[in-house]
């Protein structure tokens, strides 16, 4: 079998893979630089093109060997022939434990070799060179490896020309000595062929502050939900678990990452002009995910009066860097406070557009779907009668969302000002933007829980004063 007959079975296991369900006309694999000499490591830009015309470059990291490794079988990629006939066994190299170091000990000497350039970041020494990596579980759009209990480093499977917005935006949030992010350590460029050969350069891997004993958002978020659920009580307020308290300092934390990013990257004032091109783009992401997910054809002319809403627009908003994806999931508890981490943005948006200033309202908008999503997933996850069972689940979930959507407004507020979040009009517009991306998602990877951002929708639709509680109105 082919290399590229290979990568494509290989490709489709894959959970980063976002072309899942849709059809490859052509896939191309090229090397991008040796990582290493022994065992030999080379990064594989693998470009695929889809039948509908669009296309995606993929990043692969191939640890190779001339015998089978028994140890690696669970990694193996393909074995194919050499020139000469003997095959050649490749492996996914961010499993192999002897490649993996290859990667620090580049940053550590901060060196240009094999078509690869490492870079360290001036304040970080001391990089754990020698120390063994595991795989980090849950990740779903890159693959990130732990070196010991200090350093973690996110090798981005979605190439994208340009720096990555998770170097720039960390730097930035350094120079500001903000406290809320992970500090920047290193990471690495490459360059690759796209397509239509034309090369392209931008960021491959990052390597970041780990936090062992640190909680994930989402984590901390369900355990909170599950305590309301088997609890007599369904106001959360009266819940052992409660999560307002944490909700209130991460919008504390969101807004003072908004408010250093402002003050070392500028911001500038969208007026009507600037507002309607937003709304615009929201309308052209809602036509192409109705494309994508007929299930939002039944709300997509109600969603778009709401964007016409946004289009006549008349108050100023604000427009500046900002995380781009933000949700629970972003998120780590650690023991001195909240860590917001991975500004890359949305892995499947050119990087110039993640990189162009945006309402800081889009971050908030998801996280405010983030709460809805933590106090609903048990209506779609592996064992729904869980919770549904339970009498009132539905009214207990709604409550749990509103009390921390909230909370979190509240915390950002307190920083922010009191007016940040008091418009309602581009918020619902964005959080609807986010659902109907959710939607899409759902519908590719994850079909049992599309009903969480459907649901979303069909009620911020059908119920103006919820549009006003998203939005920090009534309460």
């Amino acid at each position: 079998m082919e290399m590229r007959e290979e990568l494509t079975h290989w490709l489709a296991g894959r959970r980063w893979f976002a072309g899942k369900g849709r059809e490859i006309s052509r896939l191309d694999a090229t090397g991008i630089g040796l990582l290493g000499e022994t065992p030999p490591v080379e990064l594989i830009a693998v470009n695929v093109t889809y039948a509908d015309g669009e296309h995606e470059t993929y990043n692969v990291p191939v640890s190779y060997r001339d015998e089978p490794d028994p140890a690696l079988a669970h990694a193996l990629i393909g074995h194919w022939s050499r020139e000469g006939g003997t095959p050649r066994y490749g492996y996914d190299a961010l499993e192999d434990k002897d490649a993996t170091n290859a990667w620090l000990t580049g940053m550590a000497s901060g060196r240009y070799a094999n078509g690869l350039s490492f870079q360290r970041e001036a304040a970080a020494t001391g990089l754990p060179t020698h120390e063994p990596s595991r795989v980090l579980g849950g990740e779903q759009s890159n693959t990130s490896l732990v070196f010991g209990d200090a350093v973690i480093l996110k090798v981005f499977r979605r190439l994208a020309a340009g720096t990555n917005p998770d170097v720039e935006l960390l730097h930035a949030l350094a120079q500001a000595g903000n406290t809320a992010v992970p500090a920047l350590l290193g990471w690495v460029d490459g360059s690759w062929p796209g397509p239509d050969e034309s090369e392209s350069t931008g960021t491959v891997a990052i390597a970041t502050e780990f936090f062992p004993s640190a909680t994930d958002g989402w984590d901390l978020a369900l355990a909170s939900v599950r305590a309301l659920y088997a609890e007599d009580d369904p106001d959360p307020a009266a819940s052992g678990g409660d999560f307002a308290g944490e909700a209130f300092r991460l919008g504390q934390a969101t807004a003072s990452v908004h408010a250093d990013l402002a003050r070392v990257l500028g911001s500038v004032s969208w007026s009507g002009p600037d507002i309607k091109t937003l709304a615009q783009t929201l309308q052209t992401r809602l036509e192409a995910a109705v494309r994508a997910a007929p299930q939002l054809a039944p709300f997509a002319d109600e969603i778009s009066a709401r964007y016409a809403e946004l289009m006549n627009h008349q108050p100023t908003l604000t427009a500046q860097r900002i995380h781009g994806d933000l949700h629970l999931g972003q998120a780590l508890r650690t023991d001195s406070g909240w860590r917001i981490l991975d500004f890359e943005g949305e892995p499947a948006r050119p990087v110039a557009e993640r990189s162009a200033p945006q309402t800081p309202l889009k971050d908030v908008a998801g996280m405010l779907r983030s709460f809805d999503y933590a106090a609903r997933q048990l209506f779609s996850g592996a064992d729904p009668a869980a919770a549904t069972a339970r009498p009132g689940a539905e009214e207990r979930a709604a409550a749990w969302a509103a009390r921390n959507q909230r909370a979190y407004r509240a915390g950002y507020a307190d920083v922010a000002g009191a007016d940040a979040l008091t418009d309602p009009i581009p918020l619902t517009a964005l959080v609807l933007d986010k659902a109907a991306y959710e939607v899409v998602y759902e519908t590719r990877n994850r079909p049992g829980w599309i009903d969480v951002p459907l649901g979303a929708i069909r009620r911020l639709l059908e119920n103006p004063v919820l549009g006003d509680v998203l939005a920090g109105g009534r309460s």
